[in-house]
């Protein structure tokens, strides 16, 4: 009898989606810090907090496994941790998190099409 692998490729593509949905939400509150769209210091400081919290959880996921996309998974979470640490937008940040956060869904896609 074969064993069924598609409760295994829908849990990692679960926790694939949940990541980048993570991620975007996290880079969205530094460039909202950049616009000045927070009424206080504190609230842009709670609001980088909470998506630093989701992101790490969901990065936790990945990291933990320790297969599939881990290093792209790494290094888009290096790439927006980055943007915490700076009051005005650098040139081609959203660049890099483009082709990052791209690095990552590819070898995500690559991990998922492995499954039998």
């Amino acid at each position: 009898m074969a064993q069924d692998w598609t409760p295994i490729y829908l849990a990692h593509r679960q926790t694939y989606a949940a990541f980048l949905t993570a991620t975007d939400a996290e880079a969205r509150v530094s460039w909202h810090r950049w616009r000045g769209d927070y009424p206080s210091k504190e609230t842009a400081l709670a609001e980088t907090d909470a998506a630093y919290t989701r992101t790490q959880g969901e990065f936790n996921m990945i990291d933990l496994e320790g297969i599939g996309p881990v290093a792209e998974a790494r290094a888009l979470v290096d790439c927006i941790r980055a943007m915490h640490g700076v009051d005005v937008e650098p040139p081609g940040t959203w660049e890099e998190f483009t082709r990052l956060r791209e690095a990552f869904v590819t070898a995500a896609r690559d991990h998922l099409s492995a499954h039998p």
